[in-house]
């Protein structure tokens, strides 16, 4: 991965990088058997694109454009059971690729065992491959959480919604989680894991929901919502209420971006302290000279 990126989990996972076109850049990926049985592997490149809201890869070997840059070595394994093998994958971008991120998947294959009625049943797995193109400096990422909605789902569980508006040029994998504050009789509760899966193409904007306990009362509550993709970190509150019945979902209540709040109101808390310290610097100036004029009277 990019020494820019060491410290990026989503590229930990994925294939996550920004060239111009031209450049030809190799990944070094682990393939390894699972099953209790030798396995031939295939592994090869396959077509992805982001669709309401999820990462979804093409059926068998579909194309893209970034497939066709894509070279596999070995394109095939045979692996006895918990065996591994290194694979090399090397992104040649012509030099007359079109700007833009790209997405796509390094599959890996095991052939149908057999058949189910008929129809063959393969197994494969795949790992994320997010790849922009651009003279430059990479594409800027961010996100804003505009909105807050408390429900319940059909099993009564409660849920919260939180509407999230990529902002910037490059896809989000988000993750985080929700806590609970000022709720009845002070309680609080959480932290609360964001259900994990949802994706953001630049601009989309989807729900990113988190299911929380079934006994928790119906509030109100402060709910706090951490959000993360990769280093990028937000976090915005809103006072929610669940509703009663099953499969309602209460109105979106607007994000109060916190951050946000921290930047206007931390120069304003600074400006009152340093106010409140000159007053108190003053007052106590002044009660020296009133001692000093007092012991000059005696």
């Amino acid at each position: 991965m990019p020494a820019s990126r060491q410290n990026d989990p989503r590229a930990l996972a994925y294939v996550i990088d920004h060239v111009s076109g031209g450049t030809t850049f190799t990944r070094t990926l682990e393939v390894r058997n699972s099953t209790e049985r030798p396995e031939r592997i295939s592994i090869y490149p396959a077509a992805a694109d982001i669709v309401d809201g999820s990462f979804v890869v093409g059926d068998g070997r579909a194309e893209n454009d970034l497939t066709t840059w894509v070279t596999v070595e070995p394109e095939a394994a045979q692996l006895a059971p918990g065996a591994a093998t290194l694979v090399e994958v090397t992104f040649a971008v012509p030099a007359d690729a079109p700007d833009g991120e790209h997405y796509g998947a390094i599959m890996a294959e095991v052939a149908p065992a057999g058949r189910s009625g008929g129809v063959a049943i393969g197994r494969r797995v795949g790992i994320r491959v997010y790849l922009s193109v651009g003279d430059g400096a990479e594409p800027a990422s961010d996100f804003d959480i505009r909105s807050l909605a408390a429900g319940r789902q059909a099993d009564r569980r409660p849920v919260v919604a939180a509407e999230v508006v990529n902002t910037g040029r490059r896809a989000l994998d988000m993750r985080g989680e929700l806590e609970l504050r000022e709720g009845p009789g002070g309680t609080s509760a959480g932290p609360f894991d964001v259900v994990v899966g949802t994706t953001l193409a630049a601009g989309d904007t989807a729900p990113v929901r988190v299911v929380l306990d079934e006994d928790l009362p119906a509030g109100p509550w402060t709910a706090r919502i951490t959000l993360r993709s990769g280093r990028l970190e937000r976090q915005a509150e809103a006072v929610i209420t669940f509703p009663d019945d099953a499969g309602a979902f209460a109105d979106p209540v607007e994000a109060d971006d916190v951050e946000r709040r921290r930047r206007i109101f931390g120069p304003i808390a600074a400006a009152l302290i340093a106010l409140l310290l000159a007053a108190l610097a003053l007052y106590a100036r002044e009660r020296r000279r009133r001692r000093r004029a007092a012991a000059a009277r005696a």
